[in-house]
């Protein structure tokens, strides 16, 4: 079993080498057409050919099951990433914790306590000591 484990993480260092290749390639392209002269971008260098591995089974316990494959478009990554900062937005309300509401019950509470054992003690007396 220990013999596979590097193979297995070669493969997943060559995939993510070759989604970084990727992405280099599209700032490269994007860079190039916000260029209004059209010259080649700068530091722009061709990148040398990458071998990619035969995708691994969905959910392998090396790779993140959250992540958008190589051939995602960046529009689907911007609107996954919108979507989630809509979603992160929802459920990041700042009103869970009132300071204040907290501290009146916890006092509620001590007196509800001490009720209750007063009520105890006082029961336990007149029961057995009267």
């Amino acid at each position: 079993m220990h013999s596979a484990m590097p193979s297995e993480r070669l493969d997943a260092l060559l995939r993510q080498r070759a989604l970084v290749s990727q992405h280099l390639a599209w700032l490269d392209t994007e860079i190039a057409a916000a260029n209004s002269d059209g010259a080649p971008p700068p530091l722009a260098t061709p990148s040398p050919p990458v071998r990619v591995p035969a995708p691994a089974p969905a959910f392998a316990a090396h790779e993140d099951p959250t992540a958008f494959p190589p051939s995602a478009p960046p529009e689907v990554i911007a609107q996954a990433n919108a979507r989630a900062d809509e979603i992160i937005a929802e459920h990041s309300t700042s009103d869970r914790f009132d300071p204040v509401s907290t501290k009146r019950g916890c006092i509620l509470l001590a007196i509800a306590v001490s009720l209750l054992g007063v009520t105890g003690i006082l029961g336990a007396y007149l029961f057995w000591y009267r």
